[in-house]
């Protein structure tokens, strides 16, 4: 007899057999956090808040970062950010945002910026006026 079963009333009963709903609960629990853990993107929930600081730019250029946010406040995988300066050079950026939802746009000329960030399902956000100062560095958080 293994030391798993017991005898009770002339029944042997394994130990699967006596735990069988906590074994299921917890299966279903498992699943459940594997299948949170692959749609945030294969990160730890909440090891994306906050943003390490860019060094000062001393070049007269200045830099915009942050982290985007899809529908369940999860990094935003696969969604696109355009910076647009509006008018002066006309300069025009694009970034990748990372698994962790955070993005970076670096060496910026001084100005007034748009940006814009178009999500995998087709919606869109457009933040109007961002400033950029010699040597600022904005750190923008956009959610969905």
């Amino acid at each position: 007899m293994s030391s798993f079963s017991k005898v009770s009333n002339g029944r042997s009963t394994s130990f699967a057999q006596r735990h069988k709903n906590k074994i299921i609960l917890g299966l279903i629990v498992a699943a459940i956090l594997i299948v949170g853990f692959l749609l945030s993107g294969g990160t730890i929930p909440n090891s994306n808040i906050g943003y390490k600081t860019l060094p000062v730019y001393k070049t007269g250029m200045g830099a915009i970062n942050g982290y985007i946010s899809g529908p369940l406040g999860l990094p935003a995988v696969g969604a696109t950010i355009i910076a647009a300066q509006q008018g002066g050079k006309g300069v025009t950026e694009n970034a990748v945002i990372s698994i962790d939802g955070k993005y970076v746009f670096s060496n910026l000329p001084p100005g007034q910026y748009i940006l814009m960030v178009a999500f995998p399902d087709g919606q869109n956000r457009v933040l109007n006026n961002v400033i950029v100062d010699t040597g600022s560095i904005q750190s923008i958080n956009i959610k969905y």
